[in-house]
């Protein structure tokens, strides 16, 4: 190893030894405002999930009720004016 390799091999101990890790770090600063920033992205993006659930929930729910309305009103008996029956006399 080289004077030059011993030297770049103690600056960079030293520039680690430096950096303060903190809780008034800015490195420490750093972290907490990019655990913040996915942490708000993740609840951005379940409330979109969740919000298109719901809303795909609602549309099924919809198209049930329109089927079974459909269903409902064909099955029900036509009410048509009473036959007179003619094969009986009077």
């Amino acid at each position: 190893m080289g004077a030059r390799d011993k030297l770049r091999e103690v600056v960079s101990h030293a520039r680690e030894r430096f950096r303060s890790h903190g809780p008034d770090s800015y490195f420490e600063y750093k972290r907490r405002r990019e655990r913040e920033r996915k942490q708000a992205e993740r609840r951005r993006d379940d409330a979109e999930r969740s919000a298109e659930r719901e809303r795909e929930q609602a549309e099924r729910g919809r198209e049930h009720a329109e089927r079974y309305a459909a269903e409902r009103t064909a099955e029900e008996p036509q009410t048509d004016a009473p036959r007179e029956d003619t094969s009986k006399p009077d």
